[in-house]
């Protein structure tokens, strides 16, 4: 359904889920409420509780956008796959709406310095850093299990941790773990493997669900990095 947008991006130089570029935004802002929050209660400082009143009001403007993107990064990197992280992202999605706009009400009946209000707060703030936990996980998580790749496979592992980890950590499969990429049939010849990501296919000839990597997206030499990487480095380390 987004497909025409991410193959705008990848022409233009940036092939990566949008999702991430955005959760700063709300991250920051109920971060912040919560430290105007505590310092305007412990310091009695009511102009900061009103400070942290409208960062929680920029919270909630942001967060809607936020998670759409999110959204839209599941349907196309991980085909809509109901991936445990994923429905958990969901739910706490949900629940962080609900307290940020919950925040927003309770300041106006209970007042901006509210006890309550504050409680809401430190909620919302945990709720993001779960948030946080599990997105780095499922985008960044793995780079940190990433071996150093001896000399000539550095550039090959640069193109999977850029192309391929989010879906493929430690050469897994994450939308489908019945079919890990490491010891793939696809991975026997170059020519093979890069005639399948140029145009990925399901067994049965249809479409595949992974997004394909077009010379512009991918040059044949980014390529065969790729695969030497995965063939000498991935899958013979012990």
């Amino acid at each position: 359904m987004f497909d025409a947008i991410y193959r705008f991006l990848a022409q233009h130089g940036y092939p990566h889920p949008i999702h991430p570029t955005e959760v700063h935004m709300p991250i920051g802002l109920i971060v912040a409420a919560l430290v105007f929050s505590v310092v305007a209660i412990g310091f009695r400082k009511p102009m900061l509780a009103r400070t942290a009143h409208h960062c929680t009001i920029l919270a909630g403007i942001f967060l809607l956008p936020t998670i759409l993107f999110g959204l839209m990064d599941w349907q196309h990197f991980y085909a809509g796959e109901w991936i445990f992280a994923i429905r958990l992202k969901l739910i706490l999605a949900v629940v962080l709406i609900i307290l940020v706009f919950s925040s927003i009400l309770l300041a106006g009946k209970k007042g901006v310095d509210s006890k309550l209000v504050l409680g809401n707060y430190i909620a919302s703030f945990v709720v993001v850093v779960v948030l946080g936990y599990l997105g780095g996980n499922l985008v960044y998580g793995s780079v940190s299990q990433q071996t150093k790749a001896a000399g000539k496979f550095h550039a090959g592992m640069e193109v999977f941790n850029n192309h391929c980890l989010s879906c493929h950590p430690k050469g897994g499969n994450v939308v489908d773990p019945a079919k890990p990429l490491l010891n793939s049939r696809k991975t026997d010849k170059f020519d093979d493997f890069l005639a399948f990501i140029r145009h990925p296919q399901a067994s049965d000839g249809k479409a595949g669900l992974m997004p394909n990597f077009s010379p512009k997206t991918l040059s044949t030499k980014d390529a065969r990095d790729l695969f030497q990487y995965i063939v000498h480095e991935m899958e013979h380390r012990p």
